[in-house]
């Protein structure tokens, strides 16, 4: 199986408090776990489905007292008009002012127009058009993302004009790329708008499983079922990761004397679990803390002029295997189920903090952020047409037997 290492916290336990930063090293969390004043702000960025999407989604989480949403729609704005300036006036504006967390973006309705490319302009529908949407989509994210704000770009649905659908289509496809390139989230709306065969329809169940009717008689617009039915698509993204983000807030941090001592208990476990992890010793732990002291002082003897540091004694109601695993599993976070979790003493006040884990989704992620464009699998294989190279044995591996096999050797 193939491991890697996600996280290494080292934490100094000294007499100088350490500042708390365990949760930008081990949050794995998509929104901040930790939002001012414990209430996060929400902003809708649209056009003028805006204000439907933004009062479907105060419905949804109207016995939620730990958001506060607020839209920011106008129904000039669109990536394409002129009228983007004032949108990333806007969008300077709120970011110059008080924190926000998380911004929810729907755009496209006043976008079907030429767009500036090269030395010309390209009409919507061409391959130049959607190249250049796609930029002005990133450029947006990229604000957003500068600022530490989780992004959610919601995809237009379908639309009841053949012709603006078909556009619609390509503005989705378009800034789906460019938030699957820049980390952002991107929210599919367009199959919950349409009939057994995946045309448009005005009517359709509602949240209830109620037939109703969904859009207004322009094909564009959504009725208040439909706006509802709306933000439930952005609600469930939502409230997976606000739970997510709750969650990392049990990682304890490295801060006074009682918080040290609750990672680890004693300050003595630490070559024991060191041990345990890493492999077989022929010492005892007790010989290990004896080793390590000396018979004067009973400090370390790799620290002796290290500021002096007492360990206190915390009162549990559990044992202390129990205690010392929950520690562990609260230390590790919901990124880092399954893996390995190894404390380790590096001397002179020294605690190495590891979490080897399996490679997951979140270690791929990590991964994936840190490959150019042109080297990431999708890229060569959807984007290039390239072929991935056959494995032995696999249905894809059309060599002989003996090539097949001199090869894998």
């Amino acid at each position: 199986m193939a491991f890697c290492v996600l996280g290494m916290l080292v934490a100094i336990f000294g007499a100088t408090p350490v500042r708390a930063q365990g949760a930008s090293l081990l949050s794995s969390s998509y929104i901040t776990p930790f939002p001012q004043t414990d209430r996060y702000q929400v902003r809708v960025i649209a056009d003028w489905l805006g204000q439907g999407l933004t009062e479907g989604l105060k419905e949804a989480f109207k016995q939620e007292s730990s958001l506060e949403i607020a839209d920011m729609s106008r129904s000039n704005y669109g990536l394409v008009r002129a009228e983007q300036i004032d949108l990333y006036g806007e969008v300077d504006r709120m970011i110059a002012g008080p924190p926000v967390h998380v911004v929810i973006i729907m755009l496209g309705v006043n976008d079907r127009a030429s767009m500036k490319a090269g030395a010309g302009r390209a009409q919507p529908g061409t391959a130049e058009w959607k190249e250049a949407y796609a930029k002005e989509a990133e450029k947006l994210i990229k604000k957003l993302k500068g600022a530490s704000i989780a992004v959610y770009w919601v995809g237009l649905p379908v639309m009841g004009n053949p012709a603006f659908s078909e556009t619609a289509a390509q503005m989705n496809d378009a800034v789906r790329q460019a938030a699957y390139v820049n980390g952002v989230k991107f929210i599919e709306t367009w199959a919950g708008f349409t009939d057994q065969l995946g045309a448009y329809s005005a009517y359709g169940p509602d949240l209830t499983g109620q037939t109703k009717r969904l859009r207004e008689g322009d094909g564009i617009g959504l009725t208040a079922p439909g706006n509802r039915k709306l933000a439930n698509y952005v609600e469930i993204a939502l409230r997976r990761d606000l739970a997510h983000a709750k969650a990392q807030r049990n990682i304890p941090l490295a801060g006074d004397e009682g918080e040290q001592a609750r990672v680890v208990p004693n300050g003595s476990h630490n070559a024991s679990s060191a041990k345990g992890s890493a492999g077989p010793t022929n010492s005892s732990p007790s010989e290990v803390n004896s080793n390590q002291t000396d018979g004067a002082a009973g400090k370390p003897a790799s620290s002796a002029n290290a500021p002096d540091f007492k360990a206190e004694t915390v009162t549990r109601p559990v044992a202390a295997q129990d205690a010392q695993k929950r520690d562990q599993a609260a230390f590790g976070g919901a990124g880092y189920q399954g893996g390995e979790f190894i404390l380790s003493d590096l001397g002179d006040g020294l605690t190495a903090i590891a979490v080897i884990s399996p490679a997951g989704d979140f270690s791929m992620r990590e991964i994936q952020r840190q490959t150019p464009l042109a080297d990431r699998v999708y890229f060569k294989v959807l984007s290039r047409g390239d072929a991935l190279p056959p494995k032995a044995g696999r249905a894809d591996d059309f060599r002989w037997q003996g090539e097949a096999a001199g090869q894998s050797q």
